[in-house]
C-alpha cells in the first residue's frame, strides 16, 4: 500500500533517532478518519488522500495522522468502493489475523481497530458518509443504497469471545438473574477496564460448543470459570475460557450464589447463541445455504418463464 506519512509530530518535531513508521508503531493512537479531496471527479494522479487521524503519545497527545493516496484514475462507484474498503481494512502498524485478533505494540490502538471491525453496517455507512463534502452526500447515499444496504448473508457480523461474555451478562442482568450474585463479586475478567488481550479476543465462528462453567475454591475466595467446550472456531482447539468470576467470600451462602452463577451463565450463553445463531454459523454452511437459496430462486424464475 502506498503510504503517505502525514504525522504532525514527524513534520515538526522529528528527532531522527528512528524512522517514522517505527515512531508511529510505538506512539500512534488512532481516533478517526478523514478524506481530503477537491472533487469526486478527480483529475490528475493522487489528488485525494485518505487519513487515519489520532494522537502521538511521545509528544503528549499531539494531533497526528497517517494515510494513503487515492489513485487518481478512480471515479464514481470505483472510487466509493475503494475508500469504503480502506475504511474497513486500513490498519497500519498492527498485524490483523483472519480470526479477528491483533498483534500490536499498543493495545489501545488494537482495540480501536477491533471496534472499527465490529461496527454494525449502519454505523459504518454513517461514518463513511461523513467523510465526504455535504454537497456530495446524495451521490454517496445512492452508492450506499445500491451496494451496502444489508450485510452479505455469507459474511455475518461475528461475536468475539468478549462480545459473547458481555452479551450474556447483559441478558442475565436484564432478566434479574444476577441481582443477588453481583453484590458479592470482587471482580470478573475480562471487563472494560481490563479487557481481553487483542491477540486472544478472537471471533467465534461455529456453534458446535457447550457453555461449561466450573466452580472452585482458590487461595482466597471462590472462582467461577466459564468455558466453551467443543468447536467454536477453526483454531483446532476444543476448549477456551471466556470469563472468570471471583468472590472473596468462602461461606456457605457465597458457595450457593456462585453455584447459582454457574447455572445462570450456562443458561444465558446457550439462549443468546441460539437467538443469534447466524453469527456463529460456519462459513461453509452459510455458503451452502446461499447456493441453495440461489438455486430455488432460479427454479422459480424458470417456472414463471415457462408459464408452468
Amino acid at each position: 500500500m502506498n503510504e503517505h506519512l502525514g504525522c504532525t509530530c514527524a513534520d515538526t518535531h522529528w528527532d531522527g533517532r528512528s524512522t517514522v513508521p517505527e515512531h508511529c508503531s510505538s506512539n500512534f493512537i488512532p481516533s478517526g478518519w478523514e478524506l481530503e479531496y477537491a472533487s469526486l471527479n478527480q483529475e490528475g494522479p493522487n489528488c485525494a488522500v485518505f487519513y487515519l487521524t489520532g494522537r502521538c503519545l511521545h509528544f503528549g497527545g499531539r494531533p497526528a495522522r497517517i494515510g494513503v493516496l487515492i489513485p487518481g484514475d478512480l471515479t464514481g462507484d470505483a472510487l466509493f468502493a475503494h475508500i469504503y474498503r480502506l475504511m474497513e481494512t486500513y490498519r497500519p502498524f498492527d498485524n490483523r489475523f483472519s480470526n479477528g485478533a491483533y498483534r500490536s505494540d499498543l493495545s489501545m490502538r488494537a482495540r480501536w481497530y477491533m471496534d472499527q471491525d465490529d461496527r454494525k453496517l449502519g454505523e459504518k455507512n454513517a461514518q463513511f458518509l461523513k467523510l465526504f463534502h455535504e454537497e456530495d452526500w446524495a451521490a454517496v447515499e445512492d452508492w450506499i443504497d445500491r451496494n451496502r444496504a444489508e450485510e452479505p448473508y455469507t459474511e455475518p457480523r461475528r461475536d468475539r469471545k468478549s462480545t459473547l461474555l458481555y452479551a450474556v451478562l447483559e441478558r442475565a442482568r436484564a432478566s434479574g438473574d444476577l441481582k443477588e450474585i453481583e453484590p458479592i463479586l470482587d471482580y470478573y475478567l475480562p471487563n472494560e477496564q481490563e479487557p481481553l488481550s487483542p491477540e486472544e479476543d478472537t471471533y467465534l465462528t461455529d456453534y458446535s460448543f457447550s457453555a461449561v462453567p466450573s466452580m472452585d475454591f482458590g487461595c482466597e475466595g471462590i472462582y467461577v470459570d466459564l468455558s466453551l467446550v467443543g468447536c467454536f472456531d477453526d483454531s483446532g482447539k476444543d476448549r477456551c475460557s471466556i470469563g472468570t468470576f471471583k468472590t472473596l467470600r468462602s461461606d456457605a451462602e457465597a458457595s450457593r450464589l456462585m453455584g447459582q452463577l454457574c447455572g445462570v451463565l450456562m443458561y444465558h450463553t446457550t439462549q443468546y447463541v441460539n437467538e443469534n445463531i447466524h453469527r456463529y454459523t460456519p462459513a461453509k454452511e452459510l455458503h451452502a445455504e446461499q447456493v441453495r437459496k440461489a438455486a430455488q430462486t432460479s427454479k422459480r424464475s424458470q417456472a414463471k418463464g415457462s408459464g408452468t
